[in-house]
């Protein structure tokens, strides 16, 4: 059974995917999961199964392996929505042309 949180950003994702992710600013991405987030789960459920094109209603398991192959972009995959900004991360090592000095 697919829970709630992954329905959510499986739909954000593909909202976010239909507005080219790199064009969006952190108000709109937030915009986007609250929207998902005031959705109550049978309005969930048809959006999701319209927008990949699954029968309503639909089997909880067929929706699951439906939602698998939905790729999420980066930011969303590592819990950063809500949280993010355009700041360039600076979580690495810096590469050769990035040291200082």
């Amino acid at each position: 059974m697919t829970d709630r949180q992954t329905k959510e950003r499986k739909l954000v994702a593909l909202m976010v995917n239909d507005l080219e992710a790199a064009s969006l600013n952190e108000s709109e991405v937030v915009e986007i999961e609250e929207e998902a987030r005031s959705l109550p789960d049978e309005e969930l459920n048809k959006i999701l199964a319209s927008r990949l094109d699954l029968p309503y209603p639909v089997d909880d398991e067929v929706l699951g392996r439906a939602l698998t192959r939905v790729e999420e972009p980066e930011r969303i995959t590592q819990g950063e929505l809500g949280n993010f900004t355009s700041a360039p991360d600076m979580s690495h090592e810096p590469g050769p042309g990035e040291r200082e000095g």
